[in-house]
């Protein structure tokens, strides 16, 4: 099994270079073998991108918390895959215990970034208010995701006036997969035009609304990424840092954009240390949720 593993590992790299579509179907058909359930195409709004899919660890298995997980693509402004594409990902937590959320949402070049924000919020809203009643905890919500996915996710993490207080009260924590959280100057025609006019800019950055008393952060990035540059996790630890809240970093050599969220998938789960530093997070905020592991840490 373990041999099979790794020429499946080997072959997902390959074709990751060659063929995205090819890849994820590999990685996704593996998944598929796994002990989970999984509850597709549920509707949170009226557009037809207003769906979930929700995913449960199987049977035998406990439930620990709930996570919802956005997937990237550039907001919409570069090619964009749907929550099909990231069973993987799904595969890879509920495997320890953890209920996974998969929201679609609506794009650019259709939407600019308050729809878009506004999708994202909702679906947050959703598992808390009827995600008991497919079987998720909607009680101890994480919030996750991969490049613009993590922007997205980190919004509702540091700007707490998007969700309701009691939804909010509910976010243990957020884990951010290479995000962008301090990107300005915009550099990109598309990104103008999302998150426009001019005097709104501010109003997307996910550092601007540090305040110290935001759930607990894990910002995970590789060290060869050249999508999202670095600044914009040192610039969000060290601005949660000066307000005295909690926030870890993870920096990984040999990883780049897309390899960071590679690592989830089974056949490299075991390559780098993405997923069990994930695990390792969730775990610990699940059941000490009011002591910052980063804190007590450095007291000792």
């Amino acid at each position: 099994m373990q041999h099979a593993q790794r020429v499946l590992g080997l072959f997902y790299l390959l074709a990751l270079a060659a063929c995205a579509e090819s890849a994820l179907f590999a990685v996704n058909s593996l998944a598929r073998t796994d002990n989970f359930v999984a509850i597709e195409d549920i509707a949170y709004g009226e557009h037809s991108l207003n769906r979930l899919d929700i995913y449960l660890p199987g049977q035998g298995q406990a439930l620990h918390a709930t996570v919802v997980f956005f997937y990237g693509g550039c907001w919409g402004g570069c090619e964009t895959k749907g929550k099909g594409y990231y069973l993987f990902v799904a595969q890879a937590l509920t495997s320890h215990g953890y209920a996974v959320v998969i929201p679609d949402y609506r794009r650019y070049p259709e939407v600019r970034f308050d729809q878009i924000i506004d999708d994202a919020r909702r679906s947050v809203e959703w598992v808390k208010t009827h995600g008991a009643g497919y079987g998720a905890d909607s009680g101890n919500i994480f919030l996750m995701g991969h490049s613009a996915g993590a922007h997205l996710a980190a919004m509702l993490t540091l700007n707490e006036d998007y969700l309701r207080p009691e939804t909010y009260q509910g976010i243990k924590g957020f884990i951010g997969l290479a995000g962008p959280y301090d990107f300005l100057p915009l550099t990109e025609a598309y990104q103008k035009e999302i998150f426009g006019p001019e005097e709104k800019y501010s109003a997307s950055q996910p550092v601007n609304f540090v305040q110290g008393t935001e759930p607990p952060l894990l910002l995970l990035y590789g060290n060869n990424d050249e999508t999202v540059k670095p600044i914009n996790i040192k610039s969000l630890s060290h601005k949660v840092r000066d307000a005295a809240g909690c926030v870890e970093t993870r920096l990984y050599d040999d990883l780049d954009h897309i390899d960071l969220l590679a690592a989830l998938a089974l056949p490299l789960q075991d390559s780098k240390p993405v997923l069990s530093d994930i695990i390792a997070f969730l775990d610990y905020y699940t059941q000490w949720q009011t002591s910052c592991k980063a804190l007590l840490t450095k007291m000792h």
